[in-house]
C-alpha cells in the first residue's frame, strides 16, 4: 500500500510507540495524585508543555492546553473566549469546519454578526477583502495558517499588522494543523492568541490536540470537574499519548531540510504524472509561489475524483477528495470560494506527503495514478 493522504493522517512514529506503551502500562499514574509518582508524571507533562513553546518561541507560561483533538482545541479558543456582547467575528472561508461551522452556529443562533473573508484564486485568503472587514468593533478573527484543502500558506505577519491597524484589542485565532512540525514557526513577534496543534498530523497519536493561549485570562472554563488544564478544560490527561507526542518532539528532524526533501518528493510525482498521462487529458494546478510542499491539489478535467480514488485505493494507492473531515460531503465550498467550476471540482483530488514518504512510492504512485487517469479517459472517450 502507498499511503499518500498524510494531510488526514501520519503513522505513529516508531520510538513513540514506546511511550504510548510505556505510560499505559508501567508508569500509568494519575497526573493528579499526591504520591510521588503521581507528581511525576504531572512534571513530565509540564516539560512537554515547555517543548511545545520551545517550537513556537515563546515562553512557557501555562499557556499550553492538552485537548482530545485539534477540533476541540479551536473549538475551546472560539467557544471559551466568546462573550454575548461580541459585536462581529471574522472568518475566512478557508477554514476548517471545526472553525467554519461553529462560526455558522454562532450567527444562526446566538445572531452574532459573522463575516466570512474570500479566498483569492491561489488559496490564500484575499488580503484586501479582509481589511475591509476590519473595523473597531471587530472582536474575534480565526484564521488558518496553511490550507488543509490546497497547502496555501497565509500571511501572518500581514494579517498581525493589519489587525493592529485596524482592531487591535480583537482576539485572533489561528489553525496551525498543517504548519505545525512541518515549517518553523515564530509566534514570538505575532499578536497572536490561540494557535491551534494536531498530534497526529506529523506522526503523533490521535486523541491529542493542543491549544497555545497567549493569555490564559481571555478563556472561560468549559469543562468543569478536577480543575485540569487550569481549570479550563477538566480531565485526567491523556498521558500516554502526551508522551508518545513528546518523543515526536524531540525526533523532529531539521525542519528546512525536511521541507526540501518533501518538496523534492513532490516536484518527482508532478513532474513524473505530467510524463505518464496521455496529452489529451488536462490537469490543472493551484499556481501560488507560497504553497506547502506537504500538500498537493490537482484537478482531472473530465473526470470524478471520487471514481479516480476508489480505482486508485484497489490498485494500493491511497489519496484523497479533500479534508477527511468533509469529504463524505458534497461539493467543496473552499474550491468553491476560490471560484473553482463544477467540473473542476468534480475532478480535484489531495495527494500529501510527510518526511517518511519515500522517493519510491512517490515514483510507484505517480504511475498508479497516471495509469487510472488513461485507463478512465479512455472508458469515457470511446
Amino acid at each position: 500500500m502507498i499511503f499518500l493522504d498524510n494531510a488526514s493522517t501520519t503513522k505513529l512514529h516508531k520510538k513513540a510507540v514506546d511511550n504510548l506503551i510505556l505510560y499505559s502500562t508501567k508508569k500509568f499514574f494519575n497526573p493528579s495524585s499526591l504520591y510521588l509518582e503521581g507528581a511525576d508524571i504531572y512534571n513530565e507533562i509540564m516539560c512537554v508543555k515547555k517543548i511545545i513553546c520551545d517550537k513556537l518561541n515563546v515562553k512557557f507560561n501555562n499557556n499550553i492546553i492538552f485537548t482530545g483533538s485539534a477540533t476541540e482545541a479551536s473549538n475551546l479558543a472560539i467557544s471559551g473566549s466568546y462573550k454575548n456582547s461580541f459585536k462581529k467575528m471574522i472568518v475566512s472561508k478557508g477554514e476548517h469546519p471545526s472553525v467554519y461551522n461553529i462560526a455558522l452556529n454562532l450567527k444562526s443562533n446566538r445572531n452574532t454578526q459573522v463575516e466570512f473573508v474570500d479566498l483569492q484564486q491561489n488559496g490564500e485568503i484575499d488580503y484586501n477583502s479582509f481589511e475591509k472587514l476590519l473595523s473597531e468593533d471587530v472582536n474575534f478573527i480565526s484564521v488558518m495558517h496553511v490550507s488543509n484543502e490546497t497547502g496555501a500558506i497565509n500571511d501572518l505577519n500581514k494579517i498581525c499588522n493589519l489587525k493592529k491597524q485596524y482592531c487591535p484589542n480583537a482576539i485572533l485565532h489561528v489553525d496551525g494543523v498543517q504548519a505545525f512540525g512541518k515549517f518553523n514557526i515564530d509566534l514570538s513577534d505575532l499578536n497572536i492568541d490561540f494557535y491551534t496543534i494536531s498530534a497526529h498530523k506529523i506522526h503523533g497519536p490521535k486523541g491529542l490536540g493542543v491549544l497555545y493561549v497567549k493569555n490564559p485570562n481571555k478563556l472561560q472554563t468549559q469543562i468543569w470537574g478536577g480543575g485540569q488544564e487550569y481549570n479550563i478544560r477538566s480531565g485526567t490527561e491523556n498521558t500516554a499519548s502526551i508522551m508518545a507526542f513528546k518523543t515526536v518532539l524531540e525526533n523532529l528532524a531539521d525542519i528546512e531540510e525536511n521541507c526540501q526533501k518533501v518538496l523534492t518528493l513532490k516536484q518527482t510525482f508532478v513532474k513524473s504524472l505530467l510524463n505518464l498521462i496521455d496529452n489529451k487529458i488536462n490537469l490543472k494546478f493551484i499556481q501560488n509561489k507560497n504553497l506547502s510542499p506537504y500538500i498537493l491539489s490537482l484537478c482531472v478535467l473530465g473526470l470524478k475524483g471520487e471514481t479516480l480514488l476508489h480505482m486508485c485505493a484497489s490498485r494500493g494507492l491511497l489519496f484523497s477528495i479533500g479534508s477527511a473531515c468533509s469529504s463524505k460531503k458534497g461539493g467543496n465550498r473552499i474550491l468553491e470560494a476560490m471560484g473553482y467550476s463544477r467540473k473542476e471540482i468534480d475532478g480535484n483530488i489531495r495527494v500529501s506527503f510527510s518526511n517518511s514518504t519515500t522517493l519510491e512510492e512517490v515514483k510507484e504512485g505517480s504511475k498508479i495514478l497516471a495509469d487510472c487517469i488513461n485507463e478512465l479517459y479512455r472508458r469515457i472517450n470511446k
